[in-house]
């Protein structure tokens, strides 16, 4: 009697620990597979600030260029 109740307990404890070996697999497989997205989010954020800075500056030589052409109109207007 005694020996089949440990065999019990320890078929209880191996598959406890199998249980426990697999949680432990999934959140390895987990923590992967968010370090690989932190990873291209990371990347594609630093895509979008480079987009945002040339786009900045886009914008503030066609503002230059506008004040230029509004200054020369103004120059011809008032020599006219």
């Amino acid at each position: 009697m005694r020996s089949c109740l440990s065999h019990s307990v320890l078929l209880v404890a191996d598959n406890l620990i199998q249980a426990l070996e697999k949680k432990v697999n999934d959140l390895i497989e987990l923590s992967r597979e968010l370090n690989r997205e932190n990873r291209a989010l990371k990347l594609r954020a630093a895509e979008l600030q480079r987009e945002r800075r040339e786009l900045l500056e886009r914008q503030r030589q066609a503002s230059e260029h506008v004040e230029t052409s509004l200054a020369r109109l103004r120059s011809l207007d008032g020599s006219a």
